[in-house]
């Protein structure tokens, strides 16, 4: 059986790399506010395509304890919803409007 691929237009595929883009700038928010000792965690975010919609990460339960826990204190500082503020603090749109005026020249 073979996978279906969809076709994007020009636009579209401009704005799933704008998201892409701006997904990999939330997730390197995301890890600047985590608290981390080993960096495992951190290492654990991904950004994930399909079609136009992104969705970014952890894979670690570490990282998602951490993520909903409020009454935890680190030493190395971090926060508690750090994928949430990162997501608040970061826009996406600029990422994808300057991904379709680059395609659109």
């Amino acid at each position: 059986m073979k996978n279906l691929v969809p076709v994007l237009s020009l636009l579209e595929k401009a704005h799933r790399e704008g998201a892409r883009d701006g997904a990999r700038a939330v997730l390197q928010r995301a890890r600047d506010l985590s608290p981390t000792d080993t960096g495992a965690s951190d290492k654990s975010g991904f950004v994930a395509v399909d079609d136009l919609t992104v969705q970014v990460g952890f894979r670690s339960l570490v990282s998602r304890l951490q993520h909903e826990n409020l009454d935890w204190q680190h030493e190395g500082g971090g926060q508690a919803k750090f994928l949430e503020a990162a997501a608040d603090q970061v826009d996406v749109a600029p990422y994808v409007a300057a991904r379709i005026r680059a395609e659109l020249g």
